[in-house]
């Protein structure tokens, strides 16, 4: 008799467990209008440029997913990971000062979890004006939009 009420003890119990946690509600960030991921985006984009202008290129690393791939004229091959892309822009750290730079005509185009951002990216060295054309891939995670795809490539127009 005593097996039987401990058995059926623990499985009042289970079952009582079993309801709590299939009644949960998880708690969901609400979702954002397509202006505000733009919004948002393009705020992440003109931070990390902020930084890389300032020498520190690590924030490109602090915006990008672990899977981030990167390409720019200067490499033969394509950057896999974001490991591999530290490896790239570690060396750089404090090399690069700009005092001021303009995106020219940002674009952001929404597709669900996935934004697109193209744009120019101006500024000056010296008397010289320079142009790098920019394509950005962001992808939503875990409740944050973060780089998936960097492709950089220096404007033939001056």
């Amino acid at each position: 008799m005593k097996n039987k009420y401990c058995v059926f003890v623990f499985i009042s119990g289970f079952c009582f467990l079993l309801s709590c946690t299939s009644n949960r509600k998880t708690i969901q960030q609400p979702e954002l209008s397509e202006d505000s991921i733009k919004t948002l985006i393009l705020s992440k984009e003109k931070a990390t440029l902020d930084r890389w202008y300032n020498g520190d290129p690590m924030g490109f690393i602090d915006n990008s997913w672990n899977d981030v791939t990167y390409f720019d004229p200067s490499l033969m091959n394509r950057v896999d990971s974001i490991d591999n892309f530290r490896k790239l822009l570690t060396p750089i750290i404090g090399l690069v000062h700009i005092s001021s730079h303009k995106l020219e005509k940002p674009l952001i185009q929404v597709y669900g979890d996935i934004a697109v951002l193209t744009f120019t990216d101006v500024f000056n060295v010296g008397e010289s004006t320079i142009r790098w054309h920019a394509t950005e891939i962001y992808q939503q995670r875990k409740n944050d939009w973060k780089l998936i795809h960097s492709h950089w490539t220096e404007s033939k127009i001056k």
